[in-house]
């Protein structure tokens, strides 16, 4: 288990559901080519979290990302929340079950083609 780190999802602590888990908040960096060097602009940031052997209770949050869970981790006094996307579990090579959860997407404002009405009149 992860020593001295709770980990709530949903507002229930799932801190024994596995056996330790790990998470980071990645940025995403994007790299422009201005004709004659790259340069590289870090993107906002994310966040990703790994179950690692975990219960059969936090194996059924894996649903393809379709559920939003609020997940909570906690540790010294600090925590940080995130809404999270659980999007796939399998099994290692080693025998090592892992469930993946990741930043969820905010539908209604990700980056998207849509139509234009005006341009289909035109």
């Amino acid at each position: 288990m992860t020593e001295g780190i709770r980990l709530e999802i949903d507002g229930e602590d799932f801190t024994a559901e596995c056996e330790e888990f790990t998470f980071g908040v990645p940025r995403v960096v994007y790299d422009e080519d201005n004709g004659s060097s790259m340069r590289r602009f870090l993107g906002p940031a994310g966040f990703q979290i790994t179950l690692i052997n975990p219960t059969d209770r936090a194996r059924a949050l894996v649903d393809g990302g379709r559920a939003t869970r609020t997940v909570k981790i906690a540790a010294a006094g600090n925590s940080i929340i995130h809404p999270t996307h659980f999007i796939e579990e399998w099994t290692t090579t080693d025998g090592i079950r892992k469930v993946f959860g990741r930043l969820a997407w905010d539908t209604g404002r990700d980056a998207k083609w849509v139509d234009e009405p005006q341009l289909a009149e035109a």
